[in-house]
């Protein structure tokens, strides 16, 4: 698989996985996987995360990138890559996790939301910034401002973005988008419908790969 930065610009869409448990994570990974979604997280909030991503992993192969989010601590780190995640993503810039992660060879989507933070967290080694919660503080409007002085910093918005976002955050300059539970639904359910998951991960490929590069 491409280096993280280059798998963000070709494909253009994350899919978190984020529930009470991760029982589900390795089926509804394997119908994001078919319908065309090359990069999903699994984040350590979820109990059993670092088991699902090895079990990802297994049932992905190498086609896809599998990482993991939640990542607040260097212990974290620690935890996310003996399971094997590919990559780390935080919900703040925290230095020691991105020197950890640098350590180990890891690359990280760094959450940050403030200008100030989205540099910091790109000087600090970032390979992409979250910007999070993205819908909360403007959405699509506020990519489009705080990209202007930042033009070299590649941004992927997170939080509430939801399918009709897609084409707009892509159009706006994001690397990416990463979504969860519009994408997700109850799929992680143990009650969730995968063939529903199916149709809207279909939908959300559609639209990103509109965007895809060459």
């Amino acid at each position: 698989m491409k280096d993280l930065k280059a798998a963000l610009a070709e494909h253009r869409l994350v899919a978190i996985l984020r529930s009470a448990d991760a029982s589900r994570f390795a089926d509804a990974g394997v119908v994001l996987h078919a319908a065309g979604i090359r990069l999903l997280e699994a984040t350590l909030t979820t109990p059993g995360a670092p088991a699902a991503i090895n079990a990802l992993r297994l049932a992905l192969g190498e086609d896809a990138l599998v990482g993991a989010g939640s990542v607040r601590e260097a212990s974290d780190v620690d935890i996310a890559v003996d399971a094997g995640a590919r990559y780390l993503v935080t919900p703040t810039v925290n230095p020691a996790v991105l020197e950890r992660a640098d350590a180990l060879g890891v690359p990280v989507i760094c959450g940050a939301l403030t200008p100030t933070e989205i540099d910091q967290a790109w000087r600090l080694g970032a390979a992409a910034v979250k910007v999070f919660p993205v819908a909360a503080i403007g959405g699509v409007a506020y990519l489009r401002a705080v990209r202007a002085p930042l033009p070299d910093v590649p941004l992927v918005p997170t939080g509430g973005v939801h399918l009709a976002d897609v084409e707009s955050y892509l159009r706006s300059g994001a690397i990416a988008v990463a979504a969860a539970t519009p994408l997700l639904g109850d799929a992680l359910t143990p009650a969730g419908s995968l063939p529903d998951l199916a149709t809207r991960a279909g939908e959300f490929v559609s639209a990103a790969s509109r965007f895809k590069t060459a």
